[in-house]
């Protein structure tokens, strides 16, 4: 796992990944992909102060993921995965320019957004039937 000092600080999420990295159970695209999610994940819950900075764009995440070339997500239409991102900024309150702790984001986000907003941001989602904060807040 990565050290303090190897993330940036603040440490660049894309908003998407604020639900991704609260369900996630070590499913990925890859191998590769999956530890380097995992240490990201147990690194921020392990520094809880540490700050992070939400983005509508590739983030640390995805620098591990097979379908970013060159700075845009492949795998989804570009445009299809900024709008998720947008839906949870828009929905969440969150604001871009401002840094804060993960714990702090974490919170305002899953006091921000209720069952339908998850159904729509998470509709299109392959892990949805997976992830445990999908599932959880939506039953």
């Amino acid at each position: 796992m990565k050290e303090a000092g190897k993330y940036s600080n603040p440490i660049v999420i894309r908003a998407h990944h604020l639900l991704c990295m609260q369900g996630f159970q070590g499913y990925g695209y890859t191998p590769d992909f999956e530890q380097h999610m995992g240490c990201v994940v147990v690194f921020l819950y392990s520094n809880p102060s540490f700050k992070l900075q939400i983005v509508a764009e590739n983030d640390e995440i995805c620098s591990h993921c097979p379908y970013e070339v060159d700075g845009l997500c492949e795998k989804d239409s570009q445009n299809e995965i900024v709008k998720v991102d947008n839906l949870i900024i828009e929905r969440a309150s969150l604001d871009i320019k401002q840094i804060n702790s993960i714990e702090d984001t974490i919170k305002l986000v899953n006091n921000k957004l209720n069952r339908n907003d998850l159904l729509e941001i998470c509709f299109n989602c392959k892990w949805k039937d997976k992830c445990l904060y999908f599932i959880d807040k939506t039953l």
